[in-house]
């Protein structure tokens, strides 16, 4: 289990490349096709959405891989900012929100932008902090529990 653990970049890129494989297939053999357009709401069809989830997998692989460099305080913005895009893809395709009323990407785009805007404003107060609270919580809970330090 450990090996396969400390290859999960390795995995994630061969099923990226399985999935991009498969998609180059179906779009292949649906060229040709006509298919007719569903009565009601937006039918997506396979070749785009397996496009959609060969791009999520990619960016999967991008940030594990982004996790083994050490970018300082940037492997966060750089995580975020994946996670970001792959949840708009999300949002945009296999929820349809693409093919729906502006109004509602409108509102997604707003609640990501207040999200950040909120987490901003929450960051700011972070170096006001120690860095460490509790030199030794065990020692701690013991001076609280019997009133003087044991030990």
């Amino acid at each position: 289990m450990e090996a396969i653990l400390n290859n999960v970049d390795l995995l994630i890129l061969s099923a990226a490349f399985i999935c991009l494989f498969v998609t180059l297939v179906t779009i292949r053999k649906a060229r040709g096709q006509d298919v007719p357009h569903p009565e009601f709401g937006h039918m997506t069809g396979p070749p785009l959405l397996l496009t959609i989830l060969t791009m999520l997998l990619f960016l999967t692989w991008a940030t594990v891989a982004v996790s083994y460099i050490d970018l300082g305080g940037m492997n966060v913005v750089v995580a975020m900012g994946v996670a970001t895009l792959k949840a708009s893809l999300v949002a945009l395709y296999f929820m349809h929100l693409r093919w729906d009323r502006p109004f509602n990407a409108v509102i997604f785009v707003g609640s990501l932008f207040l999200l950040g805007l909120f987490l901003g404003f929450a960051l700011l107060d972070t170096g006001e902090y120690k860095e460490v609270i509790l030199d030794d919580p065990f020692q701690q809970i013991q001076t609280i529990q019997y009133g003087s330090p044991q030990g």
